[in-house]
């Protein structure tokens, strides 16, 4: 059971990059919410692809001085893509500070550990140099795909991160391919967890210890049934040390796209990953069409009890749901017709909060008991269409998620933006959302 609702925005800063003036609206009367967004970037020459896609791939962080975001970027056609990462002191002013020049395979990952330390990762081609300075893997242009891996701990003078001195900590062996990773950091700050799927489609784990520096171990999670793969894995630490879960898709080989999802899972591990005692179907479908018929794995995330909390997407005849779960063996429960790019958080009073889009709104779900739901809609100005949030949040490293609990959840995201006729997706957002 839910509401919807279209709340008035208390406050949105104008969509001029740079600038930080704002138009104000009446709040709802006894629940005001404000939405800010500025602009990132509004130059990318993107066609082919959302500046957001790979929503398992944390893109925007906060390390208690500086933001960093990173995005794809790429002109119509062109493959492989260029990336680009800005900063900004405030979250209002973003300054480019890198772009990896091309072979540029996946999404630009960004975590930061326990010791405020930058950890980037992106999946690339062989055949030339992906990231400005560090060696591409040997091989043909275009050949494989292999993990660059890079943790950045000097910074310069006004304390953001110098991107010209990376320790290189890049996979180049033969058979290092990384595809459609998601990646988090544990609770503690010291190991990074990095799921993906390799040549042949099963699915790994990797834990890197960013104090030594060292791989702990790989581990094979599984294998999919014959004629499917296992995708865009969401990874979410536990509380407790060595847990870990994953939610991610199953996708039917031979089929034109990404949408020929057929089944929405949850594996579980106690020890770092190296084993998953608990693997559960979420949702199937049994004849997915791209169209009518299809699901996802949209989000997971752990309380403060370390509780995992998840949202999974199904599509029956056109019509699309998304769905909770509270805890591993929960009951599914309907949260509304929000989008298959949606993210959670939960508050450390409990409070779950999911964050979704449709059209040029922020769509905004909450829920004490996660049964009963209140859906709010926040129109983002001067878009025509403000596309999946990628938040900002403690899985990653970031220090901004304290700031989020109580009644009113403070959170910010990273989201692509289209204008009205445009095809490409630009500009770039930073939306800061208080509910």
């Amino acid at each position: 059971m839910h509401r919807s609702l279209l709340i008035a925005v208390a406050a949105v800063a104008t969509l001029v990059a740079g600038q930080a003036s704002a138009a104000t609206a009446e709040p709802e009367p006894g629940r005001p919410a404000i939405v800010r967004a500025t602009v990132v970037s509004d130059d990318l020459a993107l066609t082919n692809v959302v500046p957001t896609w790979g929503a398992q791939i944390p893109k925007v962080v906060y390390d208690g001085r500086w933001y960093y975001a990173a995005t794809l970027d790429g002109d119509g056609a062109q493959y492989p893509w260029s990336a680009q990462v800005w900063r900004s002191r405030n979250g209002t002013v973003w300054t480019p500070v890198v772009r990896l020049p091309g072979h540029v395979y996946q999404p630009v990952a960004l975590l930061v550990d326990g010791e405020g330390d930058l950890h980037l990762q992106v999946a690339c081609y062989t055949g030339a140099e992906c990231y400005p300075g560090v060696a591409p893997a040997p091989g043909a242009d275009l050949g494989a795909v292999y993990p660059v891996r890079l943790e950045f701990t000097h910074h310069d003078a006004d304390g953001s991160v110098d991107f010209t001195a990376p320790i290189d900590h890049t996979i180049r062996a033969p058979g290092s391919e990384r595809y459609y990773q998601g990646l988090a950091i544990d609770p503690a700050g010291r190991y990074l967890y990095s799921a993906y799927a390799v040549d042949g489609w099963d699915l790994r784990i990797n834990v890197f210890d960013t104090v030594t520096g060292e791989d702990v171990h790989t581990s094979e999670v599984g294998s999919p049934p014959a004629g499917r793969a296992w995708l865009y894995p969401r990874v979410q630490p536990g509380t407790e040390p060595g847990e870990v879960s994953l939610s991610f898709s199953q996708y039917v080989l031979g089929t034109p796209n990404s949408a020929y999802l057929d089944a929405a899972l949850l594996f579980s591990s106690g020890d770092g990953g190296r084993t998953f005692a608990h693997q559960e179907v979420l949702t199937s479908n049994p004849a997915p069409d791209g169209d009518g018929n299809w699901v996802d794995a949209s989000d997971l995330t752990a309380d403060a009890n370390g509780e995992i909390h998840t949202v999974f997407y199904r599509r029956d005849g056109g019509v699309g749901t998304l769905y909770y779960q509270r805890g591993l063996d929960g009951d599914p429960v309907p949260v509304g017709d929000l989008d298959n790019h949606s993210q959670i958080l939960v508050a450390p009073d409990g409070e779950i909060t999911v964050f979704s889009s449709q059209g040029a709104d922020l769509v905004v779900a909450t829920s004490d008991d996660g049964v009963s739901w209140s859906v709010e809609r926040h129109t983002i100005p001067g878009v025509a269409a403000a596309l999946w949030p990628n938040l900002l949040s403690a899985r990653q490293g970031s220090r901004v998620p304290p700031g989020y609990g109580g009644r009113r959840p403070t959170t910010g995201m990273l989201m692509a933006g289209q204008l009205s006729g445009d095809p490409s997706f630009h500009p770039l957002l930073f939306v800061r959302y208080k509910g």
